[in-house]
């Protein structure tokens, strides 16, 4: 098999032909002054799952977040009966979350007294204090 790949690159417009044996195949035109967005690929971040419509709003770094319905991301190995788009189901997407900073552990009680007292504790457990009730 033949293959040619001709490319013509114009400043408005930039045209690639993809000829196999004598035949054109495939035809591509880019424009760079216009701005495309359907069928281009982007890594994102799922923002919200929305069940009830079957979608997702997919972060892409756009100024507006991206509406994905769920037929777009079906898998391409459906079974035959399950051909219809809208029968899709919203995969399941645990969405990220940013992780917290973990914060130091607070030192038990009996590490740290209290105020007003001497830390030391009596036969009952109990702090010592006033008329030997526990401080609060």
């Amino acid at each position: 098999m033949k293959r040619e790949i001709l490319i013509n690159a114009a400043q408005r417009e930039t045209r690639v032909a993809i000829i196999e044996d004598d035949q054109l195949v495939e035809l591509l035109a880019d424009r760079p002054e216009t701005r495309r967005m359907v069928g281009d690929i982007y890594v994102g971040r799922v923002e919200a799952v929305l069940p009830g419509i079957q979608a997702a709003f997919v972060d892409i770094g756009t100024e507006k977040s991206a509406f994905l319905h769920a037929s777009d991301v079906a898998d391409e190995e459906v079974d035959d009966e399950e051909d219809d788009p809208g029968n899709a189901d919203v995969p399941d997407v645990e969405a990220e979350k940013p992780e917290k900073p973990e914060k130091p552990e607070k030192p038990e009680a009996s590490q740290k007294p209290e105020k007003g007292s001497n830390g030391s504790s009596g036969s009952d457990g109990k702090r010592n204090g006033s008329k030997g009730e526990p401080q609060i």
